[in-house]
């Protein structure tokens, strides 16, 4: 119901004060405007933002008539700082300090026009953080009857019940392992909301309560990665005005989170250490992963770099803590050596082989096969018990899932073909890549070691000069027949390990995406999501 105060709206049909003790005054003020209305060509009294038919000007004057109302409409007016809100819905400040507040029939009169007015406005201060208007409106008289009272708690419960929805909505995502920035979890968890929740009267003391537990949820889901940011949100529990109840375990769940500091993981202790730092958009543990891998690959090149200077041979480094000993490790360290050395068999017979597609597994089968061929004879114990091994396991060659799931997304930016090459302890499969397409390559539940070897010109007959010296001879077949920027030093210094936990890709839907780009004249792999949940990625050696 919108609010007109008479005396205003008199003083400005009048043009200066009314009397409104003279009746004799306000009739004759009353037959002038009728006349008014009758003349005008619609029927419509109109003077200034205010308009009037014929019966709402009858019943506007009938109302100055009746009771206390002309009196009421007095003291408002009297008030610029409710007046001022009663006609733009805007608080300003403090109302007058008068006795009249607080007689009920005043509020009787005052509440069908504030009570929108006022809940409209807590609703907006709330959502768009704005202390200083929430505070003013609460600790102004309150000026609403019973009826009115319950109407406007019903509507901003709601609001508040909304917000709690989504609280709880986020902290499921977390818990599920989606990355969310701090700065958008601080529309749930920031100092201001909480003095503003702190502003709402005593019957929203059980809800605020209910926001504790939320906010306590909300630090336990996201501490694993942001410590900082996790502790932060329980402190702020402890500065709202709850039940003891949420502070106990609000205390129970600190004592927790401060003894989980002394065993935090290595990659987020060092983002804790870079507090402000840290890049906004990443949790600690994701800044320390990246520092460590940027840290991996650098040492890595200096180390690679010192090795070229000292050795005119190329030679191939692999990693020695997950496939030294395994069926795999000498066959890929074999087909490594001859991708880097171009170590091709000098056949004059013309390339006949079709250019493989994206998907196509280019070397995996012959390799594995070779591998599960009899064994030519040899007296080394070590070759034939890793072989007898080798035989009894189980050939887990990989399956595609209709969803993709436990996979790599590999997505090659250049403009050349890139070949992802993967290891495992007991299998190895390649996935051809064309120029700017993906394709998405299984993980097995086991280490996985991801190569990547690029260049131009594929020829499907050229063979390796010299078959792999053990007990079954697999020789190389298909090679590119030019480098393309750094791809040989790419395919010898740069591979990604990924260690799969079984618990979390048992449910878990969700790939891995990884984009082969190039920068100058270096190639690099780029991460394209922040989410490590159930895998542990290094950089091989």
């Amino acid at each position: 119901m919108k609010y007109v105060n008479p005396i205003i709206f008199l003083e400005a049909v009048q043009g200066g004060p009314v009397d409104t003790g003279n009746t004799a005054a306000l009739s004759l003020l009353r037959k002038k405007m009728l006349a008014e209305l009758d003349l005008s060509d619609d029927k419509q009294f109109k003077t200034g933002e205010w308009a009037f038919d014929k019966h709402q000007l009858l019943q506007f004057f009938d109302q100055l008539a009746a009771g206390k109302e002309l009196f009421f409409h007095a003291q408002v007016a009297a008030d610029p700082v409710l007046l001022h809100f009663l006609d733009k819905g805007e608080i300003t400040g403090r109302f007058s300090d008068n006795p009249l507040y607080e007689d009920q029939a005043f509020m009787k009169f005052i509440s069908p026009y504030y009570e929108p007015l006022f809940t409209n406005a807590v609703i907006d201060s709330l959502k768009h953080r704005k202390l200083q208007a929430t505070t003013d409106l609460f600790a102004n008289p309150w000026l609403l009857d019973g009826e009115h009272t319950t109407i406007s708690y019903r509507r901003i419960f709601r609001y508040m019940h909304i917000v709690e929805e989504q609280v709880k909505i986020v902290i499921g995502k977390l818990r599920n392992g989606a990355a969310i920035p701090w700065k958008e979890l601080q529309n749930f968890a920031n100092i201001t909301l909480v003095q503003q929740l702190n502003a709402l009267p005593r019957g929203f003391h059980e809800w605020r309560s209910d926001y504790g537990i939320s906010l306590i949820n909300l630090g336990l889901a996201v501490y694993r990665k942001d410590f900082r940011n996790g502790m932060a949100a329980l402190e702020l529990v402890s500065k709202l005005d709850t039940t003891m109840y949420v502070q106990e375990e609000k205390e129970r769940w600190e004592v927790k989170l401060k003894e989980y500091k002394k065993k935090m993981k290595l990659a987020q202790r060092i983002g804790y250490w870079l507090g402000p730092l840290k890049p906004k958009m990443l949790s600690e543990e994701g800044t320390g992963s990246l520092v460590l891998i940027i840290s991996a690959v650098l040492l890595s090149r200096l180390f690679f770099s010192l090795i070229e200077t000292k050795s005119p041979r190329p030679e191939i480094i692999t990693s020695f803590d997950y496939f030294t000993n395994t069926r795999t490790y000498e066959p890929v360290k074999y087909l490594l050596y001859h991708l880097q050395t171009d170590s091709i068999y000098p056949l004059n017979k013309k390339d006949t082989s079709k250019t493989p597609l994206t998907g196509d597994d280019v070397y995996g089968p012959d390799l594995m096969a070779e591998l599960e061929k009899p064994l030519r004879k040899t007296n080394d114990t070590a070759i034939l018990k890793m072989a007898k091994e080798g035989l009894n396991a189980s050939h887990a060659s990989p399956k595609g899932n209709p969803a993709h799931r436990q996979s790599l997304h590999l997505y090659n930016r250049l403009i050349v073909p890139a070949i992802a090459l993967i290891q495992t302890p007991d299998t190895f499969y390649s996935c051809y890549i064309s120029p700017g397409d993906s394709a998405f390559v299984p993980l097995q539940l086991a280490v996985n070691r991801l190569y990547v070897y690029v260049g131009e010109h594929w020829d499907g007959t050229k063979e390796a000069q010299y078959a792999m010296d053990d007990v079954r001879g697999y020789r190389v077949k298909g090679f590119f027949l030019m480098s393309y920027k750094n791809s040989k030093q790419f395919l010898k210094e740069n591979n990604l390990i990924f260690k799969l936990d079984p618990m979390y890709w048992a449910t878990s839907d969700r790939n891995i995406p990884i984009e082969i780009g190039a920068s100058g004249e270096h190639i690099h792999f780029n991460l394209l999501e922040n989410n490590a949940a159930g895998i542990e990625m290094e950089i091989g050696d």
